[in-house]
């Protein structure tokens, strides 16, 4: 489902400025940050799914059914959402160990879908010729502030990660339209090619 187009610049987030350098000049402390925010989300939910599923075998009692099975449900949810977030903090470190951090803007923002992704294009001289979506591990609204620029590391045709100055805002982006980006895939060369498979984007992957 996508958001209305009247509806998306209105939803931004509300972030206070990040804990951590947001000037291009370290993307580690980004990385480590979004790490320990995981966690910490899974540690205060994941402990309870479970103990209403391990008090179905502990007291073996038919009325505390419906609560063993909403523990077996949430933790098996809260596992996968915990790996989906952890997978998607990994791609991003992965590219700025590969790449170097460039200052874009401005970034067009296009549309924005329920399942929290973004879509965008950079803007300016060298504005990327085909949408982006991009999608943040923590949040899923428009971060503030976007629009002026981004501290991105990668290959648009490719994809890449960025950070947003001040809120600190870390996602990763791939080409929309994975098709449509070849041509520019085909014109890049043997060495943006490899350094692509280095940052683990030289194929499309599911975020």
């Amino acid at each position: 489902m996508t958001v209305p187009e009247e509806w998306k610049h209105g939803l931004e987030s509300d972030t206070p400025p990040a804990p951590y350098a947001t000037d291009g000049s370290d993307f580690r402390g980004a990385v480590r940050y979004y790490y320990g925010v995981v966690l910490k989300k899974f540690l205060k939910v994941f402990p309870v799914f479970l103990l209403l599923w391990i008090q179905l075998y502990v007291f073996q009692l038919d009325y505390l059914l419906p609560l063993g099975i909403i523990g077996i449900i949430g933790a098996a949810f809260t596992l996968l959402l915990l790996a989906d977030r952890l997978n998607l903090v990994r791609k991003c470190s992965k590219v700025f160990r590969t790449y170097p951090l460039e200052f874009r803007s401005p970034v067009e923002k296009y549309s924005m879908e329920s399942t929290h992704t973004l879509f965008l294009r950079f803007g300016g001289q060298a504005g990327t010729p085909f949408t982006l979506r991009a999608k943040d591990a923590l949040r899923g609204r428009w971060p503030v502030g976007i629009v002026e620029g981004v501290w991105f590391a990668g290959d648009e045709p490719f994809g890449g990660a960025f950070i947003v100055p001040g809120s600190g805002e870390m996602l990763f982006l791939q080409p929309k339209d994975w098709n449509e980006a070849e041509e520019y895939r085909k014109d890049a060369g043997s060495e943006r090619i490899e350094k692509a498979r280095q940052a683990g984007i030289k194929r499309p992957g599911r975020f």
